[in-house]
């Protein structure tokens, strides 16, 4: 009997060093990873212009040339088109904002957008755009033939998606399907502005190629598991993110205009994604501020139009809540939202009122609407933070985009990469549900975990 159970002891053993080890998670931040951001601002003919612009500066010496040049080559092009301010106000009403949206994948890809936003009167006039993704050790800049191969299946995969998605925008506008079937040509998807984010690739597309009235951004998200398969070998190493712990930045009530760019200029000056739980009537008084977050590549969930407690309502006006907020997104970006954070986090009432959207509540609660500063909003998120939280903040508050620079450094110093809500359920393959409560994603796990510092 002893022979046999050692026997069988030494099968299981020598099974067990068969096995692939658990991916180790990282507890460190890559040094080719470190950037820091310039920015400079000026303003013109007796505050009749204000121009912004960013520099994003990496270890490539190449890289920043060739970011810091369409920076400056879009100031050049766009400064003559402005339209000088009638009240010397030109930071609010006659503005040129030059930013590099930035993010990092595997071990040494790069994904940039530099995005040229003309805003005149606090109407967006026009946002042209260049991204590139870029290999930091040598310099390459990385192309989609370069992740597909040409007899790739990915191609019919993108052409689909992106004729489904770019058709289906804006519904009340009219559009040029002539346009739409020469983005999705094989030729021009291979030469597609792209970006590449923790779990996702991204196509944008200038709006007014389709839709001839709107100045915004068009994106079509793929995410990395449905093209796996397709990549090569080297865009299947440099979008494999496992060895990262991820989190989930959200942001509730905005946007506003008086702190929301703060915020925002602060997430996109780290190289973090952010889902924003807007309301509906904030939407109505500030869009330029929506449109600003939704061409950076953030994500616009619905926190209801008027941040009314679902026991407050009945069940019609809980679903016309969603109704109207998603009224504005169509308006304004051309699609609805597609997750419900509750107002005050009290889900019930939205549950049984079917809204038919996903709920996301929160694992790490920064209570930045207290009016913490900003040191108690970094201890917030470093003393409960682990793998697969979701982050609950404010945009609108007085010192959050304070804090940023502070809690994000940390985070990427640990081993943290920061994504948007629907990557981190894709990187814990999790399928979030309609009328279904998402606390945070790890594992399979989505309840909210039992950690008394919570």
């Amino acid at each position: 009997m002893t022979k046999r159970f050692l026997s069988l002891l030494l099968m299981f053993l020598l099974l067990c060093s068969a096995l692939p080890a658990a991916a180790e998670k990282r507890t460190d931040c890559p040094e080719l990873f470190h950037a820091t951001v310039e920015f400079t601002e000026r303003k013109e003919e007796d505050n009749s212009y204000y121009i912004s612009k960013e520099y994003l500066i990496t270890c490539n010496e190449q890289i920043n040339q060739i970011l810091r040049q369409r920076t400056d080559d879009y100031d050049a092009a766009l400064r003559p088109l402005m339209q000088p301010c009638p009240d010397n106000n030109a930071k609010r009403n006659s503005r040129l904002d030059i930013e590099t949206v930035y993010t990092f994948t595997g071990d040494s890809w790069l994904s940039t957008m530099v995005i040229a936003r003309h805003t005149f009167q606090r109407v967006q006039q026009d946002a042209p755009f260049t991204t590139g993704v870029y290999d930091l050790l040598t310099g390459e800049e990385i192309s989609l033939t370069d992740i597909f191969h040409e007899d790739s299946p990915a191609w019919e995969l993108l052409a689909e998606r992106a004729e489904t998605h770019i058709s289906s925008l804006f519904p009340d506008d009219p559009r040029n399907p002539e346009a739409i079937a020469e983005l999705t040509t094989l030729e021009a998807l291979q030469s597609a502005s792209f970006t590449l984010s923790a779990m996702e690739l991204t196509l944008h597309y200038p709006a007014r190629l389709v839709y001839p009235d709107r100045p915004g951004l068009m994106h079509v998200r793929f995410y990395y598991d449905e093209l796996w398969d397709m990549m090569t070998d080297t865009a299947r190493a440099q979008t494999d993110n496992t060895d990262w712990k991820m989190v989930a930045l959200t942001c509730d009530d905005g946007p506003n205009y008086d702190r929301s760019p703060a915020a925002l200029s602060a997430f996109r000056r780290a190289g973090v994604r952010v889902t924003y739980f807007t309301e509906g009537a904030h939407i109505e008084m500030n869009p330029d501020m929506l449109m600003r977050q939704f061409d950076q590549n953030h994500i616009i969930a619905s926190h209801s139009f008027t941040h009314s407690s679902g026991y407050a309502l009945s069940e019609d006006s809980r679903r016309r809540e969603i109704t109207r907020h998603n009224e504005q997104t169509l308006r304004y970006i051309g699609e609805p939202a597609a997750l419900f954070r509750a107002p005050g986090g009290t889900y019930p009432p939205w549950i049984e009122a079917g809204i038919g959207l996903p709920i996301i509540q929160w694992s790490v609660d920064t209570y930045d609407y207290t009016g913490k500063k900003p040191e108690r909003i970094f201890y917030s998120i470093r003393n409960n933070v682990q793998d697969g939280d979701v982050i609950l903040m404010h945009d609108t508050g007085d010192y959050l985009y304070k804090a940023v620079p502070i809690f994000t450094e940390y985070l990427w110093e640990n081993g943290y990469m920061m994504v948007t809500v629907d990557e981190l359920a894709h990187a814990n393959g999790i399928t979030m549900e309609p009328d279904t409560v998402y606390y945070r994603f790890f594992e399979g796990q989505t309840d909210k975990r039992d950690d008394s510092n919570i």
